[in-house]
């Protein structure tokens, strides 16, 4: 008997449980609440579900009244990767990058970060357009009146939500997609591109990353991208990259060249523009470098400007990376070419054919005449006797010994860099 009493009160038990759960679970549909929905949606309330939260212009706001330091944290260590490559790619500041994810995301928090990974805010416009994501509850942005279906005051507006175009927003597989939407399509259009080339010549000029990130982000605000204006979006956005100290991860800092003799001349180019590394962040000091590379480097040191004649080489393809530069050092007869039509631009330079080129950029006060020759290995008759003696006496080249050269031994990227940093430090390219 007592067994079976005990049965009858577990039976009980697990009865009452069971009625339990399903209680809490019609309280949850008649009150739609949803346990499983991410804060995202539970957040930024609309018009009819709270009179404080509820308005309009909350639609934009983080699901988060303040974010924590680590969440900060750790949003700005994911987006700097990405920017920096992205800055690596187009050319775009990686400071600006991070700093408008971080201000139009509110660190990644907002409704549209979380549920469509849109960092910057990038509308689909039009009637449930595809790969797009509808941010619900916002004010009414578009260019035709929406129907407002009911009126809870200012700000506090509810609209048919089907009749918009206005509240789309591109949705993104990952955060790294929207930063490159951003930096590889919407800011090298023609409507923004200006701004990286003004951005790419006050860096070499000498701007700081600092000021150069925050005049950026001013020329395009004004070109349309905020509707507050250049002034606004930087200080805003200016006093959060202050904050972070966002300008370190404009620094192209090349993983290869910690300690190397010419890491502070090769850095200094870098950081002009004046050269580039490769796509894994190395900058391979100590490999040769070849015509179409000298081609480069010199065409963005002297900023060289196209003239009017038709220079083309057959060895030389259109879609080659370096044929604009090709083209410029050759109509400027800086690098010329080696005959019968041909540039031979994958031919590695020899010490004493760089010493030609930069005889023929003019990279000298005076040029030498010499009654003996300083190097035992390059006569009077040699063909770059002139070009050699005057980069040694222009303190642009040395020798390896008081007495040899080594015309014919091949030039490094290093030994390039450290060459176009005393040619400016001395003022030779102006």
């Amino acid at each position: 008997m007592k067994e079976f009493e005990s049965v009858n009160f577990v039976k009980g038990v697990v009865e009452l449980v069971n009625s339990a759960r399903t209680l809490i679970a019609l309280i949850l549909i008649l009150f739609n609440i949803n346990p499983l929905v991410s804060s995202a949606n539970s957040a930024n309330l609309l018009p009819f579900e709270d009179e404080t939260l509820g308005r309009n212009s909350s639609a934009y706001l983080s699901t988060y009244e303040v974010p924590s330091i680590q969440m900060k944290e750790d949003f700005i260590k994911e987006i700097s990767t990405y920017a920096m490559k992205a800055n690596e790619n187009w050319g775009i500041p990686a400071s600006a990058i991070i700093g408008m994810a971080i201000i139009e995301s509110g660190y990644g928090t907002t409704r549209i970060a979380i549920n469509a990974n849109n960092l910057f805010g990038i509308k689909v416009w039009g009637y449930n357009p595809e790969n797009a994501w509808q941010l619900q509850g916002q004010p009414d942005e578009d260019y035709e009146r929406i129907p407002v279906l009911a009126d809870y005051g200012e700000d506090r507006k509810i609209y048919d939500e089907s009749k918009r175009r206005d509240n789309w927003y591109r949705a993104f597989s990952a955060y790294k997609e929207a930063v490159n939407y951003l930096a590889g399509n919407l800011l090298v259009n023609q409507r923004y591109l200006f701004a990286k080339t003004n951005y790419d010549e006050r860096i070499k000029k000498g701007w700081s990353f600092e000021r150069a990130s925050k005049e950026y982000l001013y020329d395009i605000a004004n070109a349309g991208y905020n509707h507050l204006g250049g002034e606004y979006y930087r200080k805003q956005l200016g006093e959060l990259m202050d904050e972070w100290d966002l300008y370190q991860y404009d620094n192209k800092k090349f993983k290869d060249i910690s300690e190397h003799w010419a890491e502070e001349q090769i850095m200094f180019l870098a950081e002009k523009g004046w050269i580039s590394g490769y796509p894994d962040g190395t900058y391979k000091p100590n490999i040769t470098i070849t015509r179409a590379q000298a081609a480069a480097i010199l065409s963005e040191f002297l900023a060289l400007p196209p003239l009017n004649k038709t220079i083309s080489f057959i060895d030389v393809e259109k879609s080659f990376w370096a044929l604009e530069s090709i083209q410029l050092v050759a109509q400027h007869k800086i690098i010329n070419g080696i005959g019968e039509g041909r540039f031979s631009p994958h031919t590695i330079l020899t010490r004493a054919q760089m010493a030609q080129v930069f005889y023929n950029a003019g990279f000298y006060s005076q040029s030498a005449n010499n009654g003996e020759n300083s190097f035992d290995d390059v006569n009077k008759y040699y063909w770059a006797y002139i070009a050699i003696e005057t980069m040694k006496q222009e303190g642009i080249m040395a020798g390896y010994t008081i007495s040899r050269f080594g015309p014919n031994n091949p030039v490094t990227r290093a030994q390039m860099a450290a060459m176009i940093y005393r040619i400016h430090e001395k003022g030779l390219n102006k």
